[in-house]
């Protein structure tokens, strides 16, 4: 569960407020760029260390004794194998990023990278502050490197790209950290004779049995079906069984070309009925939509909740304290389609932590591009075969040190991607052949095998990797038709029309509107600018 601190979010007056900046000193050299020399010089360290300035996110608050953000032994590891000194211009929690970044940008003082968001990277490409990429990047980087960024036909990049060039270069994060899960309590289904579900039709049969068959034994019908909050985590993963992908700020291509938002397809009328008739029979908390997810979560922990959507890691976050107060169990099961549906893909955001940019005019922009293919092969998809990768040998060396552990290794650096590598099936296999030791990913595994945890914490640790990881398809996944910067409207308006989705698909849910009631939150949301922005899009994509 890798902390997602990199991505720096600007305000929607940031994003226009800085439009017509003065250019830096120099933005309009030339900067030529040499090859390298051969595969290995992609790897290679700087014989001459080089200085490059950042803007860090600060998040470890137990730094190891004697250390800081800019004086740790992950700065310093960087230093010593790539001969690239980070040095943070920028230093802030991420809640003061945006004014830090505000004020760099209107000053033309922008660090010499930075891991920013697709608004802030906008904002950077119109006042012409960053390197054409392109170039440097297909002759820089590694194979893994271009395997790892360019997943989905690259469609990571699609925030990145100015006139066909790619103005940065996206850090990757794994899919698995936004990938859905339907975390079933699988003693319920035990204690009713019922089998995990294989369509989604069958999920809404079990919440409803769930609430009227007295799962739990007790004699009272006080248990809940399905787990629903006031901001409806949960709900996309349902619609997506659908095929309606009605994830905030997600626009779909239809056939003559234009773009809806996903929240608008009619199809969405099918589960929120589902889901209505669910909450009538008492299937889902009647005061759902004034708890947070911290809030509603207290009832699976006292055992009356049946089925959570939630992520690979929900056990250690959500469900552990149902297993030691009620001796709950829980199985996690494949997000499945709707009958007469296709192959089920849930809608994620691109996973990305950001965008990471080189500032126009530094002297080595190809050092961007190293840094990523040292973090590539010796962390995010660690190349264990050659036993020579002297960044992943470092890495682990420090991470055993109990307090960088403690602290985060991995947020001690100055940034971080991940590859979407399936660890349930490694653990797996590791557990089968009677393994100490997991490359990689050695501390979580750790955990997994260990026998001196507490019983929540053991089971917690066994569901996350050896059933959580194991039921995810990261192959089949659903992006944004569009996933470039905010148009103009968007930027005025989507917050309105995010709570307008919220209010008016919380309203069918409890029953206080009928399901037609979609058809006007559909003219609603276009009128207040959904229509506007989808033609904003139509003529962007052009």
């Amino acid at each position: 569960m890798k902390n997602k601190v990199y991505a720096v979010l600007l305000s929607l007056t940031l994003a226009f407020g800085i439009i017509g900046c003065g250019k830096q000193d120099g933005a309009d050299a030339a900067v030529t760029v040499e090859g390298p020399k051969s595969e290995e010089d992609k790897m290679k360290k700087y014989e001459e260390p080089i200085t490059l300035t950042f803007a860090k996110a600060e998040v470890v608050t137990n730094y190891p004794a004697g250390s800081d953000a800019q004086n740790n032994a992950l700065y310093q590891m960087w230093e010593d194998v790539m001969g690239i000194k980070v040095e943070n211009s920028i230093l802030s929690a991420s809640d003061a990023m945006t004014e830090k970044l505000q004020l760099a940008i209107a000053s033309d003082e922008i660090p010499d990278f930075a891991v920013v968001d697709a608004m802030t990277l906008d904002s950077l490409i119109k006042n012409d502050m960053v390197t054409d990429m392109t170039d440097i990047y297909e002759a820089w980087a590694t194979d893994n490197l271009k395997a790892v960024v360019g997943q989905q036909n690259n469609a990571l990049f699609a925030p990145t790209i100015s006139d066909g060039r790619y103005m940065a270069i996206p850090v990757a994060n794994t899919l698995g950290d936004s990938y859905p899960i339907l975390w079933v309590r699988s003693d319920w289904l035990e204690n009713l004779g019922l089998s995990a579900p294989t369509t989604m039709d069958e999920v809404f049969e079990i919440a409803e049995k769930f609430t009227t068959e007295d799962p739990d034994g007790n004699g009272e019908q006080d248990t809940y079906g399905l787990y629903l909050d006031k901001d409806l985590n949960g709900l996309d993963a349902i619609m997506a069984a659908y095929e309606v992908y009605s994830k905030d700020e997600y626009w779909v291509k239809q056939d003559d070309g234009s773009y809806i938002a996903g929240c608008t397809n009619p199809e969405a009328k099918i589960p929120l009925e589902k889901l209505a008739n669910l909450y009538e029979i008492g299937g889902i908390d009647h005061e759902f939509a004034v708890k947070d997810a911290a809030k509603e979560e207290e009832l699976i922990a006292a055992g009356k909740i049946g089925i959570y959507i939630g992520y690979f890691y929900s056990p250690l976050m959500v469900m552990k304290d149902s297993v030691v107060n009620v001796g709950a169990d829980w199985t996690a099961v494949p997000m499945p389609a709707a009958e007469g549906y296709g192959t089920y893909k849930p809608g994620v955001n691109l996973n990305v932590y950001g965008y990471i940019y080189a500032k126009k005019g530094i002297s080595n922009p190809e050092a961007i591009v190293v840094m990523l293919n040292h973090l590539c092969d010796g962390f995010a998809v660690p190349d264990m075969d050659d036993g020579n990768n002297e960044f992943y040998d470092k890495f682990n060396e420090l991470a055993s040190d109990p307090e960088i552990s403690a602290a985060g290794p991995n947020n001690l650096m100055p940034f971080q991607m991940q590859g979407n590598i399936n660890w349930g099936e490694k653990f797996t296999e590791a557990i089968e052949n009677g393994e100490t030791y997991v490359d990689g990913k050695n501390a979580d595994y750790q955990n997994v095998i260990s026998t001196e945890l507490s019983e929540e914490m053991s089971w917690a640790w066994k569901k996350v990797y050896l059933e959580g990881y194991k039921v995810m398809d990261m192959d089949n996944v659903r992006y944004s038709d569009y996933t470039g910067a905010p148009t103009d409207t968007m930027s005025k308006t989507m917050s309105l029309l995010n709570t307008q989705k919220l209010t008016d698909y919380i309203s069918i849910i409890m029953g206080d509107q009928p399901v037609d009631y979609f058809d006007t939150f559909v003219e609603t949301y276009n009128s207040i600018g959904g229509t506007k922005i989808c033609e904003e899009i139509k003529a962007a994509m052009e």
